[in-house]
C-alpha cells in the first residue's frame, strides 16, 4: 500500500533551478504574489497626480509658501517703515548738528567759515551734497561728494533684491532743508537770512533695506518649505499611509472569502476617527462572511429538510463523475486511491443515482394540511437518512423529490440492493409530529453511470438526472412502490414524448384536432338519447387516437387548452341537437387538472350562456380517481352540479375508491367500464352488481364497449338503460351523426305532423 505522503510527494511541485521549494516558501510566493496584485490594481485605479498623498503634500506646500508670503509682505514693509524713520531722522541729526554754524555763517557773510562747514557735513557718512543759501536766493558755499553706484548684485536673486531696486522708497526722504535765523538767541519770528539744504545718499539705506529683504525672503522660504514638509509629512503619517494600508487591505480581499481578510490596526489611532472605521469595516467583513455563509447555505440547502438542494447535488455529482474519469484514465491512481480494490469493471467507482417521488403525497396534503406534509417530508428524510451509507449522499430537489447519489454501486445489482432497501425503509408507518401515524411509499428511477447515454455523450450530471427521471416515469407507471433502471428504450420512449408534445403544441396552434361523438342509445329500442364527444388529432394524414397522445398531454399540461377546446366545440355543435331532441345531452371527458384549474366552473358557465344549451343537457365525465384524490374536485363537481350540469364516473369500478364515496359524490351517471362489458354473457357479477347498485341509489348507468349483440341482449334483460359502443355505431363526425341519426329522426316527425293534419 502506498504512503500517502509518497502519493503527494508524486506529484510534480513548483521548482526553482530545478530544485523543489519548500511548501511554505510556496504558500509565500503565492501571497506575495496576490499582495503585488492587489497593489497593482490599486496603484492602477488611481492617477498619481490625482492620489490623496500627492494632493495633501502640494496643498501642504503651497499653505505653508502662501502664509509665510503674507507674513513676508508684512514684514517687509513695516522693516520699509523703520527704515524710512531711521533715514529722515539722519538727516535730521545733521541738520541740528550744524544748524548753528550755518546761521552763524550767513549771519556774517563768512564765506570761510561756509566752505568750512560745507566740507565738515560732506565728511559725514551718508550725506552726499550740501549747500548754503543767502536770502534770498544767493548761494554762500555748497558741494557734493561722488559715492559708488549702488549695489546691482550677481545672481538672479541678489540681482532682483538688489538696493538699487529699493532706492524708490527713500527717495521722497533724500532732499531736506532747514531754516536759517540770525544766532546768538534771536527770536524765532524775527526775519529769515538763509536756509541749509541736505541731500542724503539712499543707496546705504536701500542697501541695508534690500539685505533685510533677501534675508527675510529666503529665510521665509526655507522656513515655510520645512513647515511644509512637516505638515505634509504628518498628514502622510498620520492620515494617507493608514488610508494606503487600509485600501491595499481593501484590494487585496477575496470576494469568495471576506471574512479571512482583516484591516491593519493603528494602536496610535484607536480611538479616533480612523480607528473607528477601521473597527466598523472590519466587523462589516465578518458579518458579510457569515451572511455570505447563510446565502451559501440557502442557496446549497433545502430550508425544510436541511438536505442538499438540486444545485449542490449537481455539483457533488459532477465532482464525483470527475474523480471517476479521472480513475478511468489513470487506473495507477484508482488503486492507489482505493488500496482495498473498491473500482468498478471499467476501472472507477461506480456512480449510481437514485429518484425517489413519493407516493401519493398530494392526497395526505390536501386531506392534512400543508404542515403536516411539511413534517411528514422531514421524517422521510429522516429514514432516508438512516438507510445510506456515510459516502452517500441524500438531497431533496423540491416537493416530494429526493435525491440520492453513491459512489459504491460496483455492479447493478449494488445499486438494486440499495434501491430495495429505500423501499423497504419506507414501507413502515411514520410517526410525525401531531401525532399523525403516515404511510410514505415511494417509486424509484435508478441511472448508472458508464451506462453509456444513447447519443454516445459522456456522463454529465444533467444527463443521469434526465435518464433518473425517465426511470421514475416508467417505476409510477408499473405501480406504486416499485423501482426501475433506466434503459436505452425508456430514453427512446421519451424521445418519442417530447416529439408528441411538440407535435401537439403545434397542432394546438395550428388547428388540427377534430371533434368526433359516439351516440348513446336506449338499450330497448336503440333510440338515440345523446353522444360521448371524443377528440381525434389528424397528423400526417392520420387520425389519432386519444390513448396514443392524452397522457402526453395530461403531462405536459397542454390538456388545459385541448380541453378547453373540446368543450366549446361540444357544446356548440349541441345547440341543434338538443333543439331536435329535448332529452339529448352530450357528454364531455374532463380530467383532474382540468377540474382543479381556476376558473372551470366559470368557464362551463360562460359556455352555457353563449351557446344557449340548458345545463342540464352537458354531461361532465371524470374518473374515480379525480373524486379520491383531492377535496378540491369534490367542491368543483358540487359547484357544477348547482350550475345544473350533470356529473358521470367514467370507467366505474376500475379505481380505488369505496363505495362511500358515492353518497358524498353529485353523481348522475355511472358508465360500466368495457373491461366488464368484454366478457358478457358469460362472466357478468361486476356488470350485474353495477346495474343493482345504480338502481338502488336512483343513478343511471351506461354500458360502454357494447360490440356484440349478445353483450346488448344480457344488458338489455338485465335493465340496463343506455349502451354504447362499436354495435351501436362507431365515433363519428357531427354531420355524419346527423345523417344518419338525426335526419330520420326529423322525417319522421314531420310524416308524424303531416298525418295528424291530414
Amino acid at each position: 500500500m502506498t504512503k500517502p505522503h509518497a502519493i503527494r510527494s508524486s506529484v510534480p511541485g513548483p521548482r526553482l533551478l530545478g530544485i523543489r521549494l519548500p511548501r511554505w516558501v510556496c504558500a509565500w510566493r503565492v501571497r506575495h504574489a496576490r499582495r503585488q496584485e492587489a497593489m497593482r490594481r490599486h496603484q492602477m485605479t488611481v492617477v498619481f497626480w490625482r492620489s490623496l498623498a500627492v494632493r495633501q503634500a502640494a496643498l501642504a506646500l503651497l499653505s505653508a509658501l502662501v502664509i509665510g508670503a503674507i507674513l513676508s509682505l508684512i514684514q517687509g514693509i513695516a522693516q520699509a517703515e523703520r527704515e524710512r524713520a531711521k533715514f529722515a531722522n539722519a538727516g535730521r541729526m545733521v541738520l541740528d548738528l550744524v544748524e548753528n554754524t550755518a546761521s552763524a555763517a550767513v549771519w556774517n557773510l563768512d564765506p570761510d567759515l561756509a566752505s568750512g562747514l560745507v566740507r565738515s557735513v560732506l565728511a559725514i557718512d551718508g550725506v552726499r551734497a550740501v549747500r548754503l543759501v543767502e536770502m534770498p536766493d544767493r548761494v554762500l558755499a555748497d558741494g557734493a561728494r561722488d559715492l559708488p553706484p549702488a549695489e546691482e548684485g550677481g545672481a538672479f536673486w541678489r540681482g532682483w533684491l538688489s538696493g538699487a531696486r529699493f532706492t524708490s522708497v527713500f527717495q521722497d526722504l533724500a532732499r531736506t532743508q532747514r531754516l536759517l535765523y540770525r544766532p546768538a538767541g534771536s527770536p524765532r519770528n524775527s526775519p529769515i537770512i538763509g536756509r541749509l539744504e541736505l541731500e542724503m545718499d539712499t543707496s546705504r539705506a536701500a542697501a541695508d533695506y534690500a539685505a533685510f529683504i533677501r534675508t527675510t525672503v529666503l529665510g521665509g522660504l526655507v522656513r515655510d518649505l520645512a513647515l511644509g514638509v512637516v505638515l505634509a509629512l504628518l498628514l502622510h503619517t498620520f492620515l494617507t499611509r493608514p488610508l494606503r494600508a487600509v485600501g491595499l487591505a481593501v484590494a487585496s480581499i477575496d470576494p469568495s472569502r471576506p471574512g479571512a481578510a482583516r484591516l491593519p490596526d493603528f494602536p496610535r489611532q484607536a480611538d479616533n476617527e480612523l480607528g473607528y472605521l477601521v473597527r466598523r469595516f472590519n466587523e462589516v467583513l465578518r458579518l458579510l462572511d457569515r451572511s455570505r455563509s447563510d446565502m451559501e447555505q440557502l442557496a446549497t440547502h433545502d430550508v425544510l429538510t436541511g438536505l442538499p438542494n438540486r444545485l449542490l447535488l449537481q455539483r457533488r455529482l459532477e465532482e464525483a463523475l470527475r474523480r471517476r474519469e479521472r480513475r478511468l484514465y489513470n487506473p495507477e491512481l484508482a488503486r492507489q486511491e482505493e488500496p482495498c480494490g473498491r473500482i468498478d469493471r471499467a476501472g472507477g467507482r461506480g456512480i449510481a443515482l437514485f429518484f425517489l417521488d413519493l407516493d401519493r403525497f398530494k392526497h395526505v396534503n390536501d386531506s392534512l394540511g400543508h404542515d403536516v406534509g411539511d413534517r411528514l417530508l422531514k421524517a422521510v428524510a429522516g429514514r432516508l437518512r438512516d438507510c445510506i451509507g456515510e459516502d452517500d449522499m441524500l438531497g431533496r430537489l423540491g416537493g416530494d423529490e429526493f435525491l440520492v447519489v453513491t459512489e459504491n454501486a460496483l455492479e447493478p445489482v449494488d445499486a438494486a440492493v440499495l434501491a430495495e432497501r429505500l423501499l423497504k425503509a419506507l414501507e413502515s408507518p411514520l410517526m410525525v409530529e401531531g401525532g399523525h401515524l403516515l404511510h410514505a411509499g415511494a417509486s424509484i428511477g435508478v441511472a448508472l453511470a458508464g451506462e453509456g447515454p444513447p447519443n454516445g455523450d459522456a456522463d454529465t450530471a444533467s444527463t443521469l438526472l434526465r435518464q433518473a427521471d425517465t426511470a421514475l416515469y416508467a417505476a409510477k407507471a408499473a405501480g406504486r412502490g416499485q423501482y426501475r433502471f433506466f434503459s436505452r428504450e425508456m430514453s427512446e420512449r421519451a424521445e418519442n414524448r417530447l416529439s408528441t408534445e411538440a407535435n401537439l403544441r403545434q397542432a394546438l396552434s395550428i388547428g388540427s384536432f377534430e371533434l368526433y361523438f359516439q351516440p348513446k342509445v336506449r338499450a330497448a329500442d336503440q333510440a338515440l338519447v345523446g353522444a360521448e364527444a371524443l377528440v381525434r388529432w389528424k397528423h400526417d394524414g392520420q387520425l389519432v387516437q386519444p390513448g396514443a397522445f392524452m397522457t402526453v398531454a395530461e403531462d405536459s399540461g397542454l390538456i388545459m387548452e385541448l380541453g378547453s377546446w373540446v368543450l366549446e366545440q361540444a357544446v356548440r355543435e349541441a345547440t341543434h341537437w338538443t333543439k331536435l331532441l329535448p332529452d339529448f345531452h352530450i357528454a364531455v371527458n374532463v380530467s383532474a387538472r382540468q377540474i382543479i384549474a381556476p376558473g372551470f366552473v366559470e368557464r362551463v358557465r360562460d359556455c352555457l350562456a353563449r351557446s344557449g344549451v340548458p345545463a342540464d343537457r352537458i354531461e361532465i365525465e371524470v374518473t374515480e380517481s379525480v373524486m379520491v384524490d383531492s377535496a378540491r374536485s369534490l367542491e368543483v363537481l358540487w359547484r357544477l352540479k348547482r350550475l345544473g350540469v350533470r356529473i358521470a364516473v367514467d370507467d366505474f369500478g376500475t379505481g380505488f375508491s369505496s363505495l362511500s364515496y358515492l353518497r358524498q359524490m353529485p353523481i348522475d351517471t355511472l358508465k360500466i367500464d368495457r373491461a366488464f362489458v368484454q366478457d358478457l354473457p358469460r362472466d357478468s357479477a361486476i356488470a350485474a352488481m353495477i346495474l343493482t347498485l345504480g338502481a338502488r341509489l336512483g343513478l343511471e348507468v351506461v354500458a360502454e364497449g357494447v360490440e356484440r349483440e349478445e353483450q346488448l341482449a344480457w344488458l338489455v334483460a338485465e335493465g340496463c338503460p343506455v349502451v354504447q359502443g362499436f354495435f351501436i355505431a362507431e365515433p363519428m363526425p357531427a354531420r355524419q351523426l346527423e345523417a344518419r341519426f338525426l335526419h330520420p329522426l326529423v322525417m319522421a316527425q314531420e310524416e308524424s305532423r303531416e298525418g295528424r293534419s291530414a
